[in-house]
């Protein structure tokens, strides 16, 4: 995933910067190359374990699956349906090394949440006035808006989220493609060490000061 500006914002990748992220996440995770140095000093936390875990199962399932599908397929469609299969566990797999590959980034003066392939979230540090823990379901994936809370976005990979951000200044963010904004004053994230992520915010903040 091409990193984030320190500018708040959403960052959601096209449908061309999708099929990149899942291609080169995946070549990158399959080399075991070493994730790069931030240049801001932020520590990486790592989120949607749940969500790999789960995703690799399913993988594992559609490739028997597909295999005893090829075995009862006409000669003639077999081909076409190899490459279909291939194609789609390579997409799902792309999908699970991008969440690997693409932390969370807690600095001094940003947050950076993440979401694999589908965006991140850019907060700045001094806008974070409290992070809790806030284990809880928000229907949807990627950064959404949370039903009954119309200032308040969750950003995960899955439905489940473990922390709340609070903010203060509020920060416009544009949730849709319509281009209006909302005042953002809630974040809901995930993260596979919540407690270790809420600390190092607060230790952030108090860098701040």
């Amino acid at each position: 995933m091409p990193e984030p500006s320190g500018k708040p914002g959403v960052h959601r990748p096209s449908k061309t910067g999708t099929a990149r992220i899942l291609a080169v996440s995946l070549l990158r995770w399959a080399a075991r190359r070493p994730l790069p140095q931030q240049a801001d000093g932020a520590r990486r936390f790592a989120h949607s374990s749940d969500v790999r875990q789960t995703l690799t199962l399913l993988l594992l399932v559609e490739t028997v699956t597909a295999c005893c599908a090829s075995a009862v397929l006409p000669p003639v469609f077999r081909a076409c349906h190899a490459v279909f299969e291939a194609l789609l566990v390579l997409a799902g797999f792309g999908a699970v090394a991008a969440t690997a590959r693409n932390p969370h980034l807690v600095s001094p003066s940003r947050l950076v949440l993440r979401t694999g392939c589908l965006g991140s979230l850019t907060v700045p540090g001094a806008s974070v006035v409290s992070v809790t823990r806030a284990p809880r379901t928000v229907a949807g994936l990627g950064i959404r808006r949370v039903p009954g809370e119309p200032r308040a976005v969750a950003c995960s990979a899955g439905g489940a989220v473990d922390l709340c951000l609070r903010l203060d200044p509020p920060v416009v963010l544009d949730l849709g493609k319509t281009g209006t904004t909302t005042r953002v004053d809630t974040v809901y994230l995930s993260a596979d060490a919540p407690d270790a992520l809420a600390r190092a915010v607060r230790e952030a903040a108090a860098l701040r000061h």
